[in-house]
């Protein structure tokens, strides 16, 4: 009881201060364009970008409350990882289409115990996180293996890496790894996840050389029991 009545003090103060700032510049936008101080077209783009990245953090912030529900709800159900992984990245086509990506995606059989929902979540922000750092005409590989007691699901961008001093902070709430716009929970939420599965998830530079190529984020989850 102690740790839901922590858990839920944490989310009404990260919700009201994270809320805040994009509720109060679109309120600055709102009273610009009545004034007439900015062009009503370019107004408009504003406004829809703040409301976009506003709803993007609620989303992501109601996710990362609904992971700790399904904790302590503690019911899973087996769930093919292959099945979700294809049709999340079938999902995102249109995003890894619009940043001319070139992708590529292998999956294998592997059925994990999970919240259907908790596995897609996972999948969809690790693709996201990988699309948004991914440049125009790069590269980002999906790949799902699995041995005798572990499935691991891989995917590979080539943006810049992480710095060494960043590797364990994207995993704490709010913590953006770029200049790219983000809400910085989509790691955090990722983590939840996995540990609420009873898995591992690392964020590992990949290299030629000396030179950074991009981003492995590995999840490693265990196998349904048989």
């Amino acid at each position: 009881l102690a740790h839901l009545l922590a858990h839920q003090k944490r989310f009404v103060r990260d919700a009201s201060h994270q809320l805040r700032t994009p509720l109060a510049v679109l309120k600055t936008q709102v009273q610009s364009a009545r004034r007439g101080d900015t062009d009503p077209h370019q107004a408009l783009a504003e406004i829809d970008t703040t409301v976009q990245r506003a709803t993007e953090l609620a989303n992501q912030m109601l996710a990362l409350a609904k992971v700790e529900q399904l904790r302590q709800q503690g019911e899973t159900t087996p769930q093919r990882w292959d099945q979700i992984v294809r049709g999340v990245a079938l999902d995102v086509s249109a995003l890894i289409a619009d940043g001319q990506i070139d992708f590529e995606i292998e999956t294998i059989p592997a059925t994990v115990q999970a919240h259907e929902w908790a596995l897609r979540e996972l999948t969809r922000n690790l693709l996201h996180n990988a699309i948004r750092h991914t440049p125009a005409g790069g590269q980002l590989a999906v790949r799902l293996v699995a041995d005798s007691r572990v499935a691991a699901l891989t995917v590979s961008d080539s943006g810049p890496g992480l710095a060494p001093d960043m590797r364990d902070r994207l995993f704490q709430p709010f913590s953006a790894g770029g200049p790219r716009p983000g809400s910085g929970l989509g790691l955090a939420i990722c983590l939840e996840i996995v540990q609420s599965l009873g898995g591992q998830i690392e964020l590992n530079n990949r290299l030629i050389g000396v030179r950074t190529a991009g981003l492995d984020a590995i999840v490693r989850l265990p196998l349904e029991a048989p």
